[in-house]
């Protein structure tokens, strides 16, 4: 049996919170089937239907007809609907922000959706990934508002094309002690704003963003579901996607919570088998050609279990395939050679979680930068805030000492060690002695060795915890033996895949004036 329902039929005083200027006078020319009690029309500017508009209430994905029409029947869990931000449309803003999505109220079954004004496809564009802002109190936001916000803000002013961002999880530092959402994540929003930071940043949830007192309700099915709420009431919808240029964006949340205990650590990274039966259905709208870049907060590597292995199942299926994460707090390039997908584990915004300038690592606070150009992504880079671009080394002589006795597991006079942060196996790593090229430098540190200088000011000066912050294992520290111990000059030139070559010629040292302290930290690049 099928219903005909038009739009006369509803109040006009109904209210929902979420973004559409669409009055809801459409009327609605396909009939709704039995069952489907959740469905809209998405119109263009003047009023006309729109066809092939992929809408979602975050568990089942479906397109618009001719007519313009979508209809699904509606998960109990869902508490949002929205639709993908097609290629050739502007992106919808409310309050700064993206805003493509309508929250779901219990008495109304339609919900319509008005485009913005369509535009030439992009052949281009750069994304801005921000990963582990993490701020818990007013000096962490004072930080996040007047070192990253400008940084990025004067970075972005000097592209020339459209430029976007996306958070990679961890807004704010929710624990079972400290519960910050009601007060910091708004904050957080205000700071985000386009005007502020430059650019329209979208949102990804992470594991300290989550409700750590869930109740479950007839909403949320489960602690897990019941999480994301304070997310969702200020950011949206936490898995949907969206199309630029010829890439296919997708945002996730991969945070599992275990159980109702509100214990910070009971969580687990992952999908759902409704998540994971969300992006099939979302993917399957996408042409196989597309760049796909999948964003989440917890890194998938290798990862098998909580349906992250059938995730890269799905994604390797496409002609490229980048994994935005952040949550380690350090930073990796990560390539799954199997399915052929590289995965960028970013250095953290706030770094050692304010507690300084740089990440465990050593990696500067920052956040990474990628020029997309058709299907791929055809450069990329780490920025740190505060400091230039080309800032993409720190070398040590081996036999320094640092604060608390640590030291580079290689301590001979004539050693040398490079913290090169964004380097991967493609990279060419040189050393030049008194200005003549004498060898190249080898991952012999990978894995097998901490930073000494970043573990010697957290905890032998800061006294932080020296299991979260000096006994790290990296893979982007390299090792050399000087062919001239007394050189008075010793050079790194490090060469990235696309040839931008980077170069350090400075050691950094013990001394008090090294230290990656907040007073040492220029007010702005």
């Amino acid at each position: 049996m099928k219903r005909i329902i038009y739009s006369l039929l509803f109040a006009a005083g109904i209210l929902f919170t979420g973004c559409s200027d669409d009055d809801g006078t459409t009327p609605l020319k396909t009939p709704i089937e039995e069952g489907n009690n959740l469905y809209g029309v998405v119109t263009d500017p003047s009023g006309a239907p729109v066809e092939g508009i992929v809408v979602s209430d975050g568990f089942s994905c479906v397109s618009t007809d001719a007519n313009g029409v979508y209809q699904m029947p509606r998960s109990a869990d869902a508490f949002h609907v929205f639709y993908r931000i097609p290629a050739d449309r502007q992106i919808p803003m409310s309050d700064g922000r993206p805003c493509f999505w309508q929250r779901l109220s219990k008495a109304q079954e339609r919900y319509d959706f008005r485009l913005m004004q369509k535009q030439e496809v992009e052949t281009g564009f750069k994304l801005v990934c921000l990963a582990d802002p993490q701020v818990q109190k007013d000096t962490d936001l004072s930080r996040f508002k007047k070192e990253c916000v400008p940084d990025v803000r004067k970075h972005v002013s000097t592209f020339e094309g459209p430029v976007y961002g996306i958070t990679l999880g961890d807004i704010v530092f929710n624990t079972n002690n400290l519960y910050v959402t009601n007060q910091m994540m708004p904050l957080m929003a205000q700071a985000m704003r386009e005007s502020e930071i430059g650019l329209k940043v979208f949102q990804v949830m992470g594991n300290h963003d989550n409700c750590m007192k869930p109740k479950i309700t007839d909403e949320s099915s489960n602690y897990d579901l019941a999480g994301r709420r304070d997310f969702e009431y200020k950011f949206g919808p936490c898995d949907y996607s969206f199309d630029r240029g010829n890439a296919h964006i997708i945002g996730m949340d991969n945070v599992l919570l275990l159980n109702e205990k509100h214990n910070p650590s009971a969580y687990d990274s992952g999908f759902t088998d409704a998540q994971l039966e969300w992006l099939r259905q979302d993917l399957n709208f996408v042409p196989k050609d597309k760049l796909i870049i999948f964003c989440v907060h917890i890194p998938i590597r290798n990862a098998t279990s909580n349906n992250r292995e059938a995730v890269r199942n799905l994604l390797k299926e496409f002609a490229q395939v980048h994994i935005m994460t952040g949550h380690t707090h350090y930073g990796q390039n990560y390539i799954d050679t199997e399915r052929d997908i590289y995965e960028h584990i970013h250095g953290a915004v706030c770094g050692a979680w304010w507690k300084s300038t740089i990440n465990v690592d050593g990696t500067p606070n920052g956040y990474g930068v990628y020029d997309i150009s058709g299907t791929e992504v055809k450069d990329w880079y780490y920025k740190p805030t505060c400091l230039p671009k080309d800032f993409q080394i720190r070398m040590y002589r081996a036999e320094t000492s640092y604060a608390g006795n640590y030291k580079f597991s290689y301590t001979a006079s004539n050693e040398i060690v490079a913290n090169i942060w964004n380097a991967d196996s493609s990279w060419k790593i040189e050393v030049y002695e008194n200005g003549a090229k004498t060898g190249e430098m080898t991952e012999q540190l990978r894995y097998s060795d901490r930073d000494a200088w970043g573990a010697g000011y957290h905890v032998g000066v800061l006294k932080a915890n020296a299991s979260s912050h000096g006994n790290g294992k990296y893979d982007h520290f390299y090792h050399y033996t000087l062919k001239d111990a007394t050189a008075s000059i010793v050079e790194i030139r490090a060469t990235d895949a696309f040839g931008t070559i980077y170069t350090q010629n400075v050691f950094t040292t013990a001394t008090e004036s090294d230290y990656p302290s907040v007073e040492n930290y220029p007010a702005e690049e």
